[in-house]
């Protein structure tokens, strides 16, 4: 389980993540391939792709492929609260 301030961090980064591929599928004329959006990612954020943002990246993608809602709390472990429970 996560603490609450890893929980909230890990959301923002998959929340900006989301936003970067959303975007450049909306602006491209293609369905951009896996490499495409791991390219245009690493532009975005001025940094290289780690193996767990490529990962992440791989699901955002699947879902904008099917249509699918995208919430990365369905795929962040649970918080611990910052009373225990």
């Amino acid at each position: 389980m996560l603490d609450s301030t890893s929980y909230h961090q890990q959301l923002w980064i998959v929340e900006r993540l989301y936003r970067v591929c959303s975007v450049y599928r909306s602006m491209s004329a293609n369905e951009p391939c896996l490499e495409q959006y791991e390219r245009q990612v690493s532009l975005m954020l001025d940094e290289r792709v780690s193996p767990a943002a490529s990962a992440w990246i791989e699901l955002i993608v699947q879902s904008l492929r099917c249509g699918q809602a995208f919430d990365s709390r369905d795929y962040l472990p649970a918080c611990v609260a910052p009373d225990g429970t």
